[in-house]
């Protein structure tokens, strides 16, 4: 079969490989437990419900403005500056089928054939495939677990210089590592920008909202305000407030920046599903309490996953800042032979978990981690700790 050579460096998401596999011992009546899950396992608010549901009983099954319902999108204005401290005017704002399709606009705006794009490894997998399907050259920069695995200014500078980049993608919190920069951190990223007025900033801050501790989500708009033009923000919906279904997202960039994104969506989707978009303003307009009760939720289940952890032998993991992944250090099991058993990677590994111990985990290469683990903690506490159980019974037969 012959195919687009943009589809040599593109494989399928191995996120949703695993737990395709997971749903598929599942159903041949196998006890798995999965922790490669990538969305929150409530159930969307009712009132957003409802607002869809009225939106289908008073005839909104039409078309809409391409960039979405002007009023969806005066919403996400009020809202993004409500939240975030940073203006918007809706002009400023398209709404697109889910997070994923607002960042490939994004790049698909800006990238010609060849152009280069930074990203900061580990990075979520859906990044360096859309780079190249956008006809651009993902460019890996490695981080430290010792920084966090977070960019420092040294590291962006000397990445800047080496490959002349159009465009940077940052992700904060992250998936995978659940790590996120703090207000000094980006400062100190921003000064390094200032110097290379060429560079654009792909900014996702999806799981803005999940976050632990003392820790609160710090936006890239407000701690460099003189960079807006070149911020491109990616937000939306699915995990803030459980609508991973309903697939909305949206941008934020200058209006040229908007005209552009639009004009590619007109030609690919167009909008977004009409009643989705109603019950989107609803979510907007319900008010902290479900987000604040989600992300409480979230805090325990993650006390829950670093307690059991730290019982599980030959394994670390730096305490997630927010998200609801959390990035286990497994290099020690990564390159061994045992009872029949021959791991030489963080894939053999999550084989071998999910054969012999049946607990479902993401190969922490597929983010560009080798030696490492995505573990979802978003299942209930009782799972998590069941799961990593099983994990620790698994680890320890390798090394009995």
């Amino acid at each position: 079969m012959q195919k687009a050579s943009r589809l040599d460096h593109v494989q399928s998401s191995l996120t949703l490989a695993i737990s395709a596999r997971a749903a598929a011992l599942k159903a041949q009546g196998v006890d798995v437990v999965s922790f490669g899950a990538g969305e929150p396992d409530f159930n969307t608010p009712q009132a957003v419900i409802e607002a869809a549901k009225a939106a289908l009983d008073n005839g909104m099954t039409k078309y809409t403005s391409v960039a979405g319902l002007p009023e969806l999108r005066a919403e996400i204005a009020r809202w993004y500056g409500e939240e975030f401290g940073v203006g918007v005017t809706p002009d400023e704002v398209i709404v697109g089928v889910g997070g994923k399709q607002v960042l490939y606009n994004a790049m698909m705006s800006l990238l010609d054939a060849g152009d280069r794009v930074l990203i900061p490894a580990p990075y979520w997998l859906s990044y360096p495939a859309q780079v190249y399907l956008s006809g651009g050259v993902p460019v890996f920069v490695e981080t430290r677990e010792e920084d966090s695995f977070l960019l420092t200014p040294g590291t962006l500078e000397a990445a800047i210089l080496a490959c002349d980049p159009k465009m940077i993608i940052l992700n904060s919190p992250s998936n995978p590592t659940g790590q996120a920069y703090n207000e000094s951190q980006l400062a100190a990223l921003c000064e390094v920008l200032r110097r290379y007025p060429d560079v654009v900033v792909l900014w996702d801050n999806i799981y803005a909202h999940l976050t632990y501790g003392d820790f609160r989500h710090v936006e890239l708009g407000r701690v460099a305000p003189d960079l807006k033009d070149r911020i491109i923000v990616a937000g939306g919906f699915s995990k803030t407030f459980a609508m991973t279904g309903w697939r909305v997202g949206f941008a934020i960039a200058s209006v040229g920046r908007i005209k552009a994104m639009t004009t590619i969506q007109s030609h690919s989707t167009s909008n977004v599903t009409t009643f989705a978009q109603s019950g989107a303003i609803a979510a907007l307009r319900m008010g902290r309490a479900f987000l604040e009760e989600m992300r409480e939720t979230f805090a325990r289940r993650r006390a829950a996953l670093l307690e059991a952890l730290s019982s599980v032998q030959g394994v670390s993991c730096l305490a997630p800042m927010g998200t609801f992944y959390a990035l286990v250090n497994c290099t020690k099991f990564c390159h061994l032979e045992k009872g029949g058993h021959r791991i030489q990677s963080d894939l053999d590994l999550a084989e071998y978990l999910i054969n012999e111990a049946h607990v479902s985990t993401v190969p922490g290469s597929a983010f560009g981690a080798p030696g490492y683990l995505r573990l979802s903690f978003a299942m209930s506490e009782s799972l998590i700790i069941e799961g990593v159980r099983r994990i620790g019974v698994g680890l320890s037969a390798l090394e009995g």
